[in-house]
């Protein structure tokens, strides 16, 4: 005996006539209003030798003036330096986190100079990580520095 699987083997179908304006085209209206409220997070993780031009590089992305100190060609080794700027321009706020690779290519030996970046990269990927983990999560709240 073979069953028929598909559609009811009543073929009424209940049609529902609207009262008034469901609103389904204001959706992507609604959802550009909520996301400019709410403001955007980027987060920018710039890489390469000093003297490149990294920072100038972020300066002109953003037309703005970033401050920062320049760096020596002495650096014992690689270091991250994460600098946070709130950004606005006309009514969309920007939260901008800006990791600078200090001393990066400077050494003899660049076998390593890599390391200190993927380190970084899996710390802040652990740290969201343990935050989605907890029981009471407030990832609204949680500044997330995933690059």
């Amino acid at each position: 005996m073979a069953v028929a699987v598909g559609r009811p083997a009543n073929d009424d179908l209940r049609n529902l006539s609207l009262s008034g304006h469901v609103g389904f085209d204001s959706l992507p209206d609604q959802l550009v209003n909520k996301s400019t409220s709410q403001g955007f997070c980027f987060n920018i993780l710039c890489v390469g030798k000093t003297g490149i031009g990294k920072s100038t590089l972020m300066d002109t992305l953003f037309n703005t003036k970033f401050e920062s100190e320049p760096a020596t060609h002495n650096e014992p080794g690689v270091r991250l330096k994460a600098r946070s700027y709130e950004l606005q321009e006309s009514n969309v706020r920007l939260k901008l986190t800006i990791v600078d690779t200090v001393g990066f290519g400077d050494q003899i030996n660049k076998d390593d100079s890599y390391k200190p970046i993927v380190e970084y990269i899996d710390a802040q990927f652990e740290a969201y990580l343990q935050e989605e983990l907890k029981i009471k999560r407030s990832l609204f709240n949680y500044h997330d520095t995933r690059i």
